[in-house]
């Protein structure tokens, strides 16, 4: 996708990253502003619910915002009584609309193309992060970190994401989920005072490889927020604290 169609569904507060779909069989696609193809299919539910089949983690979008159908090569979108409504082409919906390849659609304030046929995941394009190695199974990070409950975890990442083990249990954290942990664990490593070892919202942003230049602390809240529910499946959710107006940091204790 050229620049000025990326510009053109450019849409404010979100980033590439917040958007994610589970659809194991795709038969179409919604292509967003850094030209990642999401997948879709026949009843594919779409919302700001992290559970549904593509997830757009946005302030703006509904829970279960809208449904895609289609009957023989014809596709269309449903509105599911979404808070800030659906639109196609720039007109608000309020029953069924057929979409014709490359259409626009907004959900809430969230822009995409829609393409009628499956497209393959491209890899997205890389921040201002750090550079990873090209070996996909070569060890980046490794760390092991006592929480304030005094669980030991166990932390290694390799290029593409990272494992957090406790105890029997573990938990897979995509690049930049993993990437945020070991931010704040150098932080942590580097100062003798824990009241020190907060790391701002926009030191994150620049840290990690968020796709859109525009971060901002509403992106970095959505992150953690995404580790913090991962964690909470091992009961590890008490590993990242926040201070309002100064960041966030490791309330664990960095092997």
């Amino acid at each position: 996708m050229c620049t000025s169609h990326g510009v053109a569904i450019a849409s404010p507060g979100i980033t590439s990253e917040q958007i994610f779909s589970r659809t194991q069989n795709p038969t179409a696609a919604l292509i967003d502003a850094w030209g990642v193809a999401h997948a879709i299919a026949d009843g594919s539910k779409i919302g700001r619910d992290p559970r549904v089949d593509m997830a757009v983690l946005h302030a703006s979008v509904s829970s279960e915002h809208a449904v895609m159908k289609t009957e023989g090569t014809k596709w269309q979108i449903l509105d599911n009584s979404s808070r800030n409504g659906t639109e196609v082409e720039g007109n608000r919906i309020t029953e069924q609309k057929e979409l014709a390849g490359g259409a626009t659609i907004r959900l809430g304030d969230v822009k995409f193309y829609f393409w009628p046929e499956p497209l393959a995941k491209m890899d997205p394009p890389r921040g201002s992060g750090r550079t990873a190695p090209t070996r996909r199974d070569e060890l980046v990070f490794s760390a092991k970190v006592t929480t304030p409950r005094g669980h030991l975890l166990d932390l290694r990442q390799r290029v593409d994401g990272g494992v957090l083990r406790i105890g029997e249990s573990s938990i897979e954290l995509a690049a930049m989920e993993f990437g945020l942990l070991q931010l704040l664990v150098e932080r942590r490593r580097t100062v003798t005072d824990a009241e020190l070892a907060y790391v701002a919202w926009h030191e994150i942003a620049d840290a990690l490889s968020f796709r859109s230049v525009q971060a901002d602390s509403e992106n970095v809240r959505e992150l953690v927020h995404r580790v913090r529910r991962k964690l909470a499946s091992v009961a590890a959710d008490d590993l990242i604290e926040s201070k309002r107006g100064v960041g966030y940091r490791l309330a664990g204790e960095p092997g």
